[in-house]
Parts: C-alpha cells; sequence; structure tokens
C-alpha cells in the first residue's frame, strides 16, 4: 500500500524508474528465496525499498539495518524398545525426557545466555527497547527477570538466541507410569547477521553432539537454514533516506535491527549485489504482528507513504547532482 500510495502521489510519474515486486509466500517457502540471482536482469536496480519492517515504536522513523539469521535443528533420544513401568524399571532404566532436557540444559549459562561456543555476539550500538517496553511487548508476567545478560540489542539483534519450539513427549494430562522410551525437540537457532548460516547451525549441532547425558548419545539432524542480511548504510539511497524519513515523521531516524530473517532480501541482494538495501515501512513494534490482532495505525501508513515519495525525490536530485558517483 505504502508503494501504491507513492504512485499515486507521483500521478504515475515518479522522478526514477520504479519495478514493484509483490511477495506473498514468505511463510510457504516461496520461490523468492532463490529464484531473483537467476534472473538478475529482470531486478537490476540501484537501491531497493523493502517496505517489510517498521518503527520501534509509532512516530518515531527507524531503519533497519541488521536481520538475524534463522536454522533449526532437531534432536531426539531413544533409549527403550518400549515403556517400562516406572516403579518397576525406574532408577535403572534410561529415561529419554530426562536425557533430552539434560541436554537441553547446557545450551544456556545460569544468567540464560547462549552456552554455544562460536556463535557469535556483538555490542549494539543502535536505538533499542527500554526494559518497560520489552515487558510489555513480550506479555512478560510481573515478577519473572528476562533472559541473559547485557542490552537487549545485544540479546535480541547482535546476538544469538536458541527456542525450544516443539517436544515431542507423553502430554501432562494423558502420562502413564512408565519410564519415557523416545523423546525429540526442535530447536530455532537464532544468530548475528553477518555469521555463515552453515557455521552457525554446525556449532550447535556439533555442540548437541558432544552431549552424553548420563552417557547416553543423542541423533542430531540439521533442518532449514538461511543467512541473516547486514546492509551498507553509508550509500547515497542511505543518505537520502534519512532526509526522506525525518520528512515523514518530523524527526530524525533511528537504527535498528530485526531478530527475525526476512528471505527476499536476501534473495534481491544476491541478485543485484551493488544495490543498496533500505528496510522501513508501515509497521511498528506495538503492531501485534502475525498476531490476531494485528493492526497498522493510519498515521504511520501516512508518514511512510510521505517517506517514500521523499525518498525518490532526494534520491533522484542525488544522480542529477552526481551524488551517486
Amino acid at each position: 500500500m505504502v508503494h501504491l500510495g507513492v504512485l499515486r502521489a507521483y500521478e504515475g510519474k515518479p522522478p526514477v524508474g520504479l519495478k514493484i515486486v509483490l511477495e506473498g509466500q514468505e511463510e510457504y517457502g516461496s520461490a523468492f528465496d532463490d529464484y531473483p540471482p537467476t534472473d538478475p536482469d529482470r531486478f537490476a536496480c540501484d537501491a531497493m525499498v523493502i517496505a517489510d519492517t517498521g518503527n520501534i515504536r509509532p512516530g518515531s522513523p527507524t531503519l533497519t539495518a541488521g536481520l538475524r539469521g534463522a536454522s533449526e535443528v532437531i534432536v531426539e533420544v531413544r533409549t527403550l524398545g518400549e515403556a517400562r513401568h516406572s516403579g518397576e524399571f525406574g532408577g535403572a532404566a534410561p529415561d529419554a525426557l530426562l536425557v533430552l532436557l539434560t541436554a537441553l540444559g547446557t545450551l544456556h549459562d545460569v544468567h540464560g545466555d547462549i552456552a554455544v561456543e562460536g556463535l557469535r555476539r556483538e555490542e549494539w550500538t543502535g536505538t533499542a527497547y527500554t526494559q518497560e517496553e520489552f515487558r510489555s511487548l513480550a506479555r512478560v508476567r510481573d515478577g519473572l527477570p528476562l533472559m541473559g545478560t547485557g542490552s537487549l540489542g545485544e540479546r535480541l539483534w547482535s546476538g544469538p538466541a536458541i527456542t525450544v519450539i516443539g517436544i515431542d513427549a507423553p502430554g501432562v494430562d494423558h502420562a502413564a507410569s512408565a519410564v519415557v522410551p523416545y523423546a525429540r525437540a526442535k530447536l530455532n537457532l537464532r544468530f548475528h547477521p553477518q555469521q555463515d548460516p552453515e557455521e552457525a547451525q554446525g556449532l550447535l549441532v556439533t555442540h548437541l553432539q558432544s552431549m552424553r547425558p548420563f552417557g547416553i548419545p543423542l541423533t542430531v539432524t540439521s533442518g532449514d537454514t538461511g543467512p541473516g542480511f547486514e546492509p551498507a548504510t553509508e550509500g547515497p539511497a542511505y543518505r537520502a533516506a534519512r532526509t526522506a524519513l525525518r520528512e515523514g515523521w518530523g524527526k530524525d531516524p533511528e537504527f535498528v535491527a530485526s531478530g527475525g530473517s526476512i528471505p527476499l532480501v536476501n534473495g534481491l541482494s544476491k541478485a543485484v549485489p551493488g544495490a543498496e538495501v533500505l528496510l522501513f515501512g508501515a509497521q511498528d513494534s506495538m503492531c501485534n504482528l502475525r498476531a490476531p490482532n494485528e493492526r497498522v495505525l493510519f498515521s504511520e501508513l501516512c508518514s511512510a507513504v510521505i517517506a517514500e515519495a521523499a525518498f525518490l525525490r532526494e534520491y533522484a536530485e542525488a544522480y542529477r547532482a552526481g551524488d551517486a558517483a
């Protein structure tokens, strides 16, 4: 809608040439993950505006300057041919669920920081949430601490995160008094925007494979993995964008990163490696993204249209002035 609003603002005649790409399959495995580099001429450009991000808070113009990479790993344990009565066999028969939980407990230290060696973490120097904002956004229960140490920017954007996103084990409501013979968990790893995705996933796999809780090995399987992204922010497009976002929202833009990855970004940047990539849009961090009550503020949508229209004007003027050289 932002792109269409800009076209309407210029009555279909913007000051630069435009190509508009609509991506609607990211959640299902999209051809745009791999297709653009196979057809680079179709996507050739000097700069890209990818409007799949937004502001850290409503009314605060924000450029996203980093996306963490993402990877999945499955770890499973088999210890018995079938379940055995816990009264007769518990205490000596190896409990698969206990083995799995013990292994998962090694992924973080006592403070909640990642304990997997080699996963990259750096200081975050941009804007970040306040503790109060993050607690509210995450709906952390009163009185509970947050996980990890260091700034929120490090924990969310320039450092790794490992989340247990699924586990196969007997449910509590139907649990029997038996030693569990099999258990499995799926892990989601988020890693530094510049870390190689195969390296990051390999470090997690190696860590888990080195674990032998109570002398029992784990079976670890690598799943999908995708790179992060960190754009260059000193070119003519970014200079034009800073001016444009100031015009759209009335204040200087801030820089944040995103803990989530946007696969389209890497597909397009591989197709046109020399293009500057700008990530801003009409969202804000309080919009309940992907939740049942997701919303877009009309004020943010209007400001995003103004900002993108101003960006095209500023970028065209920069080219005429020779700034792009």
